[in-house]
């Protein structure tokens, strides 16, 4: 089963399939078109020479009323036989069903052209049927899509705190140098002391120092 981090080793995922129409295709438009017609040459057998065979008595004696009869009728199968198939249509989704079959051919037609193109000629090779692969592979291929948007957004994590830590390491880089810069002052400080120090201890230094305090002293009793 190939890895899910490693989107070379497939092919990319399909893009999402637009919205199904709501209005009918040609397909479903023409499957309307044919009950239409349908009902149309059935109600035609249904004429007026017809049906005054049927009752040929009431032809004889009142034409214009089976006549009107005969046009209520056939208008109520008209009005009855409609609304019932507008009611299927609905009921089970039929315009939507036969959009989404056109709309898979149409994306199958366009896969084809697409692969006979990336053959440059040569043989197109054959895609696996969906109902051959193994439940696992199933699995995968609705897995992926999850995963892929957790991949990318662990990885737009994982940039932003990389930048974070490279902003970090140059401020404490800099902190770095300006201690060792006040550590190294301190230091200068502390050796010019010891030298201040050493100076104070030798003899010239102390004996003009009692020389300093003798003529303190002198000019203190004068």
């Amino acid at each position: 089963m190939p890895s899910a981090t490693r989107p070379d080793s497939r092919s990319p995922s399909p893009a999402p399939a637009p919205p199904i129409a709501e209005a009918p295709g040609p397909r479903a438009q023409g499957f309307i078109n044919i009950f239409n017609a349908t009902v149309e040459k059935t109600l035609e057998k249904c004429s007026a020479k017809n049906f005054a065979s049927c009752f040929p008595t009431a032809a004889q004696y009142s034409p214009e009323i089976l006549d009107n009869l005969r046009q209520q009728i056939v208008e109520q199968l008209d009005h009855t036989w409609k609304a019932q198939f507008e009611g299927i249509m609905a009921s089970r989704d039929v315009v939507k069903s036969v959009n989404s079959l056109e709309q898979c051919i149409e994306d199958a037609k366009l896969r084809k052209k697409r692969a006979e193109a990336n053959a440059n000629g040569g043989p197109v090779e054959t895609p696996i049927p969906p109902h051959t692969l193994s439940p696992s592979a199933i699995h995968l291929a609705h897995l992926l899509p999850f995963l892929e948007g957790q991949t990318a957004e662990t990885n737009v994590r994982i940039t932003a705190t990389q930048e974070a830590n490279v902003e970090l390491l140059s401020t404490i880089t800099a902190q770095r140098a300006e201690i060792e810069a006040l550590v190294q002052g301190l230091e200068n400080v502390i050796q010019d002391l010891e030298v201040s120090a050493q100076m104070m201890a030798q003899d010239e230094v102390q004996g003009l120092s009692k020389e300093i305090k003798n003529y303190e002293m002198e000019m203190k009793r004068g």
